[in-house]
């Protein structure tokens, strides 16, 4: 996109050199000709480094430097775990009692956390279960599985803390994990992606067992509104709304594609399921924002990183080769790191010409972990 927004013959004739900055920032090319003096002058005058250039928002530093740093001040609770304490101040909690406080909570949210996919399944017939129960019954074995591994861990670690087994590497590992605030490893092979520190993280998982009880309620229906952010695997849902299509509409699966239609309304406010494919919410945009009045794109606030979008209409149609210069193919992440957790390409209007969205790295996110 670069490529295609530089190489042109206006490159030669005074070219914005900062593309769509409309005007916050404006650096023009070199006329052609003259000595090599003056274009070593024309240099002297290019402005500070900034993320316009780029054709990125001022947000994309403001991420930048946070990412920075997170980094320092993980380094830094690294150090602080290392270096032990003084023994003397009562007030100081150590780390092992905090991993203990914690072991001991997470067992009580987690403990009575089973969903019964066995008899949810044998309580429908064949004909009964369609591709979202088999999604929804996917959707509870991932959650029985990674709570079943999570309270195998946990207990053996209390019998450990309360000094009834003997510490093993991989027990000091869990603890240390829960001190730190950070998900063990086997907690994150078996989960969902996420970026969420450990606390914020079981808040989550909270809401997440929520959406499952709603369907568990009725597994014959889906929710109303589908939070995308609180499944381990979106792309499955969504391959399921182009499977119902199949069905109903005798086309081929390979042909179809999710079109999205974004909706001026809360997920609170939808009363009804939607009539063609599902209602869809827990989606974020990145390096941009969505105008709920033109129903467009629109440059992000200042310091404003995400914003949340209304309800989106998810439903199935025909591939098309059709390119619409008012519509931004968005790609959609799981996670705010993006790669390789990406789900899928999401269709938003755009007044602007859709490479300015390309070039500022706008993208929609499941998880933005901000709860």
């Amino acid at each position: 996109k670069y490529l295609l927004y530089f190489m042109k013959d206006e490159l030669l004739d005074e070219l914005e050199m900062v593309p769509y900055a409309d005007g916050k920032l404006s650096w023009m090319s070199p006329q052609p000709g003259g000595p090599h003096e003056r274009y070593a002058e024309h240099l002297e005058t290019l402005p500070p480094e900034s993320p316009l250039f780029f054709g990125m928002h001022p947000n994309a530093e403001i991420n930048f430097r946070t990412v920075q740093c997170d980094k320092v001040f993980d380094v830094l609770m690294l150090l602080m775990a290392g270096g032990g304490g003084s023994g003397e101040d009562s007030a100081v909690v150590s780390p092992m009692a905090v991993a203990e406080a914690t072991c001991n909570e997470i067992i009580d949210e987690v403990n009575e956390k089973k969903f019964p996919t066995d008899d949810i399944s044998r309580s429908m017939t064949e004909e009964e279960k369609g591709p979202y129960q088999f999604v929804f019954l996917q959707e509870c074995e991932c959650m029985n599985g990674l709570v079943a591994v999570m309270l195998g861990g946990l207990r053996e670690l209390q019998l450990g803390f309360k000094g009834e087994l003997t510490m093993s590497e991989a027990m000091e590992t869990l603890a240390d994990a829960l001190w730190a605030e950070k998900l063990p490893a086997w907690w994150v092979k078996l989960g969902f992606p996420s970026t969420r520190p450990l606390k914020s993280w079981r808040v989550n998982l909270q809401d997440r067992c929520l959406q499952l009880d709603d369907w568990i309620n009725d597994p014959l229906s889906i929710p109303k509104v589908v939070d995308l952010s609180r499944l381990f695997n979106p792309p499955s849902f969504l391959n399921a709304i182009k499977q119902i299509c199949c069905q109903t509409q005798g086309l081929e699966l390979d042909k179809l594609q999710v079109f999205t239609d974004v909706t001026t309304r809360e997920a609170k406010a939808v009363d009804a399921r939607s009539k063609d494919g599902a209602f869809c919410t827990g989606m974020f945009l990145e390096g941009a924002r969505w105008d709920t009045v033109s129903k467009s794109l629109e440059d992000s606030k200042p310091k404003e990183m995400f914003v949340q979008m209304p309800v989106i209409n998810c439903k199935a149609g025909l591939m098309t080769d059709k390119v619409d210069k008012n519509v931004y193919i968005c790609p959609t992440y799981c996670v705010p790191t993006r790669r390789p957790f990406y789900v899928f390409p999401a269709q938003l209007r755009t007044k602007a010409p859709p490479d300015k969205w390309v070039l500022a790295g706008v993208a929609m996110i499941l998880d933005v972990g901000t709860a």
